[in-house]
Order: structure tokens, then C-alpha cells, then sequence
């Protein structure tokens, strides 16, 4: 008899307390019976004395027994937390029940440590198809059953993962979901949320693992079953575990090659676009540049009315504006193509203000200050004049008539560098300003707050996005505070140098 096994042991302990108790009333009962009747000691009495010393032995076994499940039972509590590390208890201390109960954990624990690396493994950043096959591998290496395959039955995005079985071989296509696939996709796992069961059909008996991911994705993986004993439910919440992870995996897959498709697509259109405005800014420039000139020209002719100079002024001028918001779109299409390259020079900035100032020929109040040492900008003056240009368009756009527009010029000693200069022209207006959530775009191309679609609905939203790269591409920055109803200020900073030093030269 092994009496390692528990319902042995609890025999075991009912025989020890019934037993004794029982052998020695009988033998006190047929050896002293007759003297104990004649000292006045009858059976009532003796039944009473004996039930008394059965109560008394019966706690004894008791607290013996229950010392011994105590034992046991803290042998098992380490043998989970210490596990076969180090030090564990000895497999000569375990019993029986104990070393199935180790076995048992440490191939669980085997089970899961290498499922949880083999999906790391999934190559998510490759088609759909091939994760498929790769969860295909998975419940093969993890159960070393060779028969396992995934079903796909419907996924979001046919063309990277259709329906069919995948084996994890990749040279052997996805054979057609055939009607032994569909029944085991219909069977029900004896717990909802199981995910695993074990069927038995027409077709024989299956393991089915269900792969599932919202609407987007419905897929098994299953394997044969036939002539084995059915999964434990151990085994059943581990194929869960599995298609969980496997669910998890085609998921991701499947979410990377959408994205990679609309990343493609938005690039493409990026392109397009690109190309479109170069063209289209190449194609206006000449004909604004031949409007602009022959107004001007038209204008000196004699016989011309005060009405007509003045018209032909007013063309003039919408042409060299279209002109300048064209070099906007050429700006903004050579920097997102890189090929824009300014030229360094050393000028004045204060004599390219005011030109652009006239230039735009704003009914507003006009306010220029030069502070500090005399100074020279080191960059490109075409194109400052194309920044300065936007930014004063913008001041006057979103600005009330009467206000005034503000610019100060200003030499800053560099803070690391004393000797170095930099050149900062500070923009300010007194117009709508700008919420803290549109200041954050503000340098974001074609954005328009709602407050500047509102004021100015013929807005294009490109000027401080192509200030901000040409400015960048000089060597400087642009920076922007603004406060909702108080207006906005537009910093510019370029390298400098002190006209003192280069006349010391």
C-alpha cells in the first residue's frame, strides 16, 4: 500500500483514532468485566469512561495529523516561491503529489517563458502573412506538435492577409479554408472566456485555439487531436494564453502595413503637390513680373488721367504682391526639397525694412527704432526681405486700421560669446493675437486659426512656415509670442558683425 497518497494518509489517521479506543474497551470489557461490576463500576459507567478516553486519543491524533498537513503544506508553499532555484527542498524530502506538483510548474513555467519569447520574435514590421506563419511555428515549438496551422477566415485587409491555412512553411502558399475549418471556427470553448477547447466532430477530434481581434480580424489555430487524451484545463488556459499573444501579433501587423500604406500615400501626394507648386510658381512669376512692369511702364505714358495712373498703380502693386506670395510657394517647395540654398552677405537690414514697408502700401501707422551699436546682418537680403515681407503682411492682415505696426532693429551680444553679435528684428502689432493652441502651429504649413480665417478668409497659411525655414537656413531663428486680443510680436535673429570691427579690418 503507498501510503504517500493522501486518501491513504487520511485512512490511515481514521483507523488510528477509531482503533485503539475500540480494542481496549473490548479487552477491558472481557478481562476486568466481572471485577469492575462487583466494585459498583456498571456498563453505563463504563461506556461514559470509554467514550471520554476515545474524545481525549481522537485530539491527540488530531493535533498530530494536522501538524504533519501543516508540514506538508508549507513544503508545498516553498516549492512554488523557491521553485528548482538554489537551496530548494531536495527531491529526496518531496513526496510523490509534491514532485508532480514541481514537474507540473516547471514545465508551465518553461511553456510560458519561451511563448513570451517567441512572439517577441514575430516579425510585425513584415507582411501580415508572414506572422501568421510565424504563430503557425509558435504552437509547433511550444507543444512540439507538428501538426498545428493557423486559419485566417477574415481579416481587415485582404490583400496583406487572406483567408486561408497558413503552415509555417513560407515556400508553400495558404491552402483554401476547407469545411472542417469553418465547423471548428463555430465550436464554443466550455468557458467563454477560455479562448481553447477541445472538440469532437465529423472530422475527428481537434484542439481549437481561437485568434480574434475585434471585427478586423476572426482566425484559429488548430491541430488534431484524435487518439489523445483530452487537454487538461491547464493545458486549454495555455493554448488561450497562446492565441492571445497570436491575436495580439497579427493585430499589430496588420495595423503596420496600414500605416506604411497611408505613410507611402502621404508621401506620394507630398511629392505631387511639391511638384505642382514648383511648376505653378515658375509658370506665374514671368507673367506677374511682365504685368508689373508694363503698368509701370503704361504710367509714364502722356495723355493719362489721374483715375488711370492711379489704377494702373493699384495693378502694380497686386501684381508685386502675387509676385511676392508666388516666392512664398517657390520658398516653401525648395525648402521641403532641400535644394534651397541663401547666399551670405553683410548689409543693412534698416534701409530693406523700410522698402518693404512702402512696399506694401498698408493704411497703418508705421513705427521703426534702431537700438544699440551699429551693426551689420550677415545672410541673404533677398531673402530676409522675403521674411520681413510676410511677417508685416500678417501684421497689417490681422491688425485694426488705425493701429500701428512696430519694428525695432537691435544689436544682442551673444550670451557665450560677448564678441559675437546678433541681429534681431522685433515685429509687433496690436491686432487679434493668437490662442496659446494656434501659437503652437503657428510656423505649421497652410495652418489658419479660426480667428485668422474669420479676419483674412483669403489667406494661404504658408507665410511663417517659409519664414521660419528661410530664416533657419541663414543661420538664425524666428520666434512668436502672442496673447489673444493683444496682438503679436515676431522676433527675427541673424548673425551679425559690428561695423566698427570692420572698418578696424
Amino acid at each position: 500500500m503507498d501510503f504517500g497518497r493522501p486518501y491513504m494518509r487520511l485512512l490511515a489517521a481514521l483507523l488510528a483514532v477509531a482503533l485503539p479506543p475500540l480494542v481496549a474497551f473490548a479487552a477491558i470489557s472481557v478481562i476486568a468485566g466481572d471485577w469492575l461490576v462487583a466494585r459498583g463500576i456498571g456498563s453505563g459507567t463504563q461506556l461514559l469512561v470509554g467514550a471520554a478516553i476515545t474524545i481525549a486519543w481522537a485530539a491527540l491524533i488530531a493535533v498530530l495529523a494536522s501538524r504533519l498537513a501543516a508540514g506538508e503544506a508549507r513544503s508545498i508553499i516553498e516549492l512554488v516561491e523557491r521553485g528548482t532555484a538554489p537551496g530548494a527542498l531536495g527531491v529526496a524530502e518531496l513526496s510523490d503529489a509534491q514532485r508532480r506538483l514541481a514537474a507540473t510548474l516547471d514545465e508551465r513555467n518553461r511553456q510560458i517563458a519561451h511563448l513570451a519569447e517567441r512572439v517577441r520574435e514575430a516579425p510585425i514590421a513584415e507582411d501580415p502573412s508572414a506572422v501568421a506563419r510565424s504563430m503557425a511555428a509558435v504552437a509547433q515549438s511550444l507543444t512540439q506538435d507538428p501538426t498545428w496551422v493557423m486559419v485566417v477566415l477574415r481579416s481587415a485587409t485582404g490583400e496583406a492577409l487572406p483567408a486561408g491555412v497558413y503552415t509555417p512553411d513560407p515556400s508553400v502558399p495558404p491552402e483554401p479554408v476547407l469545411e472542417v475549418h469553418g465547423w471548428a471556427s463555430t465550436m464554443e470553448a466550455p468557458e467563454p472566456s477560455a479562448g481553447a477547447r477541445h472538440a469532437i466532430g465529423p472530422w475527428g477530434a481537434f484542439v481549437i485555439v481561437d485568434v480574434a481581434a475585434g471585427d478586423e480580424l476572426r482566425a484559429i489555430l488548430m491541430a488534431p487531436w484524435e487518439g489523445r487524451p483530452a487537454p487538461s484545463p491547464a493545458e486549454l488556459a495555455l493554448f488561450g494564453l497562446l492565441g492571445q499573444h497570436a491575436a495580439t501579433a497579427v493585430e499589430h501587423a496588420l495595423l503596420y502595413t496600414r500605416l506604411r500604406a497611408q505613410t507611402d500615400e502621404l508621401n506620394r501626394m507630398a511629392a505631387v503637390q511639391t511638384d505642382f507648386l514648383r511648376g505653378v510658381t515658375h509658370d506665374l512669376q514671368t507673367p506677374l513680373t511682365s504685368i508689373g512692369a508694363l503698368a509701370a511702364e503704361l504710367r509714364q505714358s502722356r495723355g493719362l488721367d489721374d483715375a488711370g495712373r492711379a489704377d494702373l498703380a493699384t495693378i502694380a502693386h497686386q501684381a508685386d504682391r502675387l509676385r511676392r506670395m508666388v516666392g512664398q510657394l517657390l520658398a516653401m517647395s525648395r525648402l521641403d526639397a532641400g535644394a534651397l540654398t541663401p547666399r551670405q552677405e553683410v548689409f543693412r537690414a534698416e534701409p530693406i525694412i523700410r522698402r518693404t514697408w512702402d512696399a506694401l502700401r498698408a493704411d497703418r501707422a508705421f513705427e521703426l527704432s534702431v537700438v544699440g551699436p551699429e551693426h551689420l546682418v550677415v545672410g541673404d537680403p533677398d531673402r530676409l526681405e522675403q521674411v520681413i515681407w510676410a511677417v508685416m503682411d500678417n501684421a497689417v492682415k490681422y491688425s485694426p486700421a488705425g493701429s500701428a505696426v512696430r519694428v525695432e532693429l537691435r544689436a544682442v551680444a551673444d550670451a557665450r560669446a560677448a564678441e559675437q553679435l546678433s541681429a534681431e528684428v522685433v515685429i509687433a502689432d496690436a491686432g487679434a493675437g493668437m490662442a496659446p493652441d494656434a501659437l503652437t502651429h503657428a510656423f505649421e504649413p497652410f495652418y489658419r486659426s479660426d480667428v485668422a480665417r474669420r479676419l483674412s478668409p483669403d489667406g494661404s497659411g504658408i507665410g511663417l512656415y517659409a519664414a521660419k525655414g528661410l530664416i533657419e537656413a541663414m543661420g538664425g531663428q524666428i520666434t512668436a509670442s502672442s496673447r489673444l486680443g493683444a496682438g503679436t510680436t515676431i522676433t527675427l535673429s541673424l548673425p551679425a558683425e559690428a561695423t566698427t570691427d570692420l572698418l578696424h579690418a
